[in-house]
């Protein structure tokens, strides 16, 4: 089984010049938990998820310590709905996630679940010459697994 197989072709998508609010919506409307955010050409530049929207431990280097980023911004839980509000006309273009790993439309069931597993990756964008043609989830892995016959 191939990744063209069970994959969801019908990808929404936003520009890096879009806001959060723009990929917020969008998310919203379409029950979504990531969009991929691509240039004119169709071509992957990055995506923004839920996860976007709680935090990201970062690392500091040479410290024993790691600190919280939310849309780019240090915080701690009592600031959340300022950073929120701040970051509502952000371009994607700085807070999107910009090293995104992919599949190929032809890549085998095994090497998207492996992907997937190694990673600890929710979302794969599917990538053709560089341009997003679908996208997987863990709930399309639940179709691939259910189109299998005994």
């Amino acid at each position: 089984m191939k990744a063209s197989d069970f994959m969801t072709k019908d990808v929404k998508t936003c520009t890096p010049d879009q806001t959060v609010q723009d990929a917020a919506n969008l998310m919203l409307e379409n029950d979504f938990s990531v969009i991929p955010v691509v240039d004119k050409d169709g071509v992957l530049q990055g995506i923004i998820t839920e996860s976007d929207f709680i935090s990201r431990e970062v690392d500091i280097p040479h410290a024993m310590v790691s600190l919280k980023h939310l849309f780019g911004q240090n915080f701690n839980s009592t600031d959340v709905e300022d950073i929120y509000k701040k970051s509502k006309n952000l371009p994607l273009e700085k807070v999107m996630t910009k090293d995104v790993k992919t599949a190929s439309p032809d890549d085998s069931l095994n090497d998207v679940v492996s992907k997937m597993s190694e990673k600890n990756i929710k979302r794969l964008p599917v990538i053709d010459n560089g341009v997003v043609v679908g996208i997987i989830t863990r709930k399309n892995i639940l179709k691939a697994f259910s189109q299998i016959k005994n």
